[in-house]
């Protein structure tokens, strides 16, 4: 009984499809929602940490590689690199419809396509003339994506043109609303120094090519910040470097010839200006760079420090070197007095040098090894004046024992 109730007609419910606006960009959501869950996934292990100092040390670098990471990602799939928006701009609305309409408008170009929105009030379309037909159901939201990655095509709508000018003309099929078929068309246009969507799209290339290096130049930052400190910072200045050789490209080539204005009616236009993922770009750019450089720096005058800061064995990016003096044969105790030990003076010498580099020590020759001991190391001096007299002498001392044999 409790199906049948409040049904006129038995059989299961019948829903209206239900069609919905976009509100917001999901892979940008998304990303947003990832860095999110990782910042507080390592905020909750941050007690864990012994000492307030290396807590504040994980926190910092934890949220700038974070916010790095996702700066990039937003860089590469952002649609804000440019923006123009006009509200209550009065415009006509679709084909056979004299009546114009108040809305709002808005275009935002990301590296891959660009994003037309149109939105107005609701029952704006609603007439209390009997002799004029109404549409005060109808709801005027729309979010139109076009795309133009790809080549650039032959001019016209075929088969063979660009993937915009496809899109545009299934759009026209479609029968969207005139605003945004109007502003799309400025991206398909080109020919007669009209190259706005030419530009656009390989701005966006180029930039597009830029910001996916930047991605493994953060991992590997990320990777050799705990193995070499020194490499480490040269590839977060190298992410930096990308970020900004991004902005840069996609400043220099979007315009073309000059830049795009769209009139919407007399008073109304659609100023193209420089939007919000393009300065995310540029300032993750800058902290990535500066950052680098000031690691590099640290790591050059303060390695200690900055080998704390990083939570690494200082010991790891140093060369320790002992030099023993010629050995001395004492008792060693164990009263049969047949064996002994063998006992130096350590000079101990700490050289800021990386375990990587080539040592530059050598064993004494068999010439001078019979006085010393042949088994001895002898650290080859490090001035060069020094040097150099060593290498004379041992020329000199090579003549004279050539001139005893000749006599």
């Amino acid at each position: 009984m409790a199906f049948h109730g409040f049904r006129e007609e038995l059989g299961p419910a019948q829903y209206p499809r239900g069609k919905t606006a976009v509100t917001a960009d999901i892979i940008e959501a998304g990303f947003i929602f990832a860095a999110i869950i990782l910042f507080i996934s390592f905020m909750a292990i941050l007690p864990g940490i012994r000492g307030l100092r290396n807590r504040l040390f994980s926190f910092v670098r934890i949220t700038v590689s974070i916010f790095l990471g996702v700066a990039i990602m937003l860089s590469a799939y952002g649609q804000s690199w440019e923006t123009a928006e006009v509200t209550n701009a009065l415009t006509a609305y679709k084909t056979f419809l004299n009546k114009e309409i108040h809305a709002d408008i808005s275009v935002k170009i990301g590296l891959n396509n660009v994003n037309i929105t149109l939105k107005a009030e609701d029952g704006i379309l609603a007439s209390n003339d009997t002799s004029e037909i109404g549409y005060a159901d109808e709801k005027i939201d729309y979010n139109e994506r076009f795309h133009f990655w790809g080549g650039q095509g032959r001019i016209g709508f075929g088969r063979f043109s660009g993937r915009i000018n496809r899109q545009f003309r299934a759009a026209q099929w479609r029968g969207l609303p005139l605003p945004i078929l109007w502003i799309s068309e400025y991206f398909t246009l080109d020919g007669e120094d009209i190259l706005w969507g030419r530009s656009y799209r390989l701005a966006g290339f180029y930039a597009w090519i830029m910001v996916w290096t930047a991605f493994p130049m953060w991992l590997l930052a990320n990777i050799l910040f705990f193995m070499v400190i020194r490499n480490g910072a040269y590839f977060l200045m190298l992410t930096g470097g990308s970020l900004l050789t991004a902005n840069i490209l996609y400043a220099g080539i979007r315009y073309g010839t000059q830049p795009m204005v769209i009139p919407i009616n007399s008073n109304d236009f659609l100023m193209f200006h420089k939007g919000p993922t393009f300065y995310l770009c540029m300032s993750a750019g800058l902290i990535a760079f500066l950052s680098g450089l000031v690691v590099l720096f640290m790591d050059f005058n303060y390695p200690i420090e900055i080998a704390s800061f990083f939570g690494v064995d200082p010991l790891q990016d140093f060369e320790d070197t002992f030099v023993y003096d010629d050995k001395s044969d004492k008792p060693s105790g164990n009263g049969f007095g047949a064996s002994s030990i063998s006992e130096s003076k350590p000079v101990f010498k700490q050289r800021n040098k990386s375990r990587f580099d080539k040592p530059r020590r050598q064993p004494k020759s068999n010439r001078n090894g019979a006085a010393g001991g042949g088994d001895s190391v002898q650290e080859v001096a490090e001035k060069p004046g020094e040097k150099d007299a060593m290498v004379l002498s041992d020329m000199r001392g090579e003549d004279n024992r050539a001139v005893d044999v000749e006599a």
